[in-house]
């Protein structure tokens, strides 16, 4: 059996089994307790890989030691990709939905038909998807002075339109 994580491949010594078979039961109950009971597998199989691929594994003096720090520290990963996820998702759950906007008055389809693609994007993503100048921006792949432009340029057209 050979280690693969992140491409580099080193075989699998019997030290290895038998490093991992005589710390295993200590691992997953700390695991168990980080973690949880139904994460505690994935957590220490994760961690021994990671530890036993590392390029320090072969001048560690104290495996049981560097597996269980190893075994914290992939908890620590896991808690902290977890709370990205969760921070994502909140930030898409709270993001206002395009279905949401009311329908137009078809004079304000008119007037807005007659912008250019650039300022109907620009007013869309400002007025509608509530961005900030910087992250229409970053969309458009323009300068933020650019969006700025488009935008002054839209509410002169609008203005002059539906009054």
């Amino acid at each position: 059996m050979d280690i693969q994580p992140g491409g580099s491949t080193r075989p699998l010594t019997d030290l290895d089994a038998e490093v991992y078979a005589t710390h295993a039961p200590r691992l997953l109950a700390l695991a168990a307790a980080l973690a949880g009971p139904s994460a505690a597998d994935d957590v220490v199989a994760d961690a021994v890989v990671r530890a036993m691929s590392s390029p320090a594994w072969p001048q560690v003096r104290d495996h049981g030691a560097y597996l269980v720090r190893a075994v914290v520290n992939e908890v620590r990963s896991a808690h902290r990709r977890d709370l990205r996820r969760e921070l994502r998702e909140r930030r898409t759950a709270a993001a206002p939905s395009i279905d949401a906007a009311p329908d137009p008055v078809p004079e304000l389809l008119a007037a807005l038909d007659a912008l250019s693609v650039q300022q109907r994007a620009a007013v869309f993503l400002t007025y509608w998807a509530d961005l900030a100048p910087s992250a229409v921006a970053e969309h458009l792949g323009i300068s933020e002075g650019s969006v700025r432009k488009q935008l002054a340029r839209a509410r002169a057209h609008l203005r002059k339109e539906l009054r």
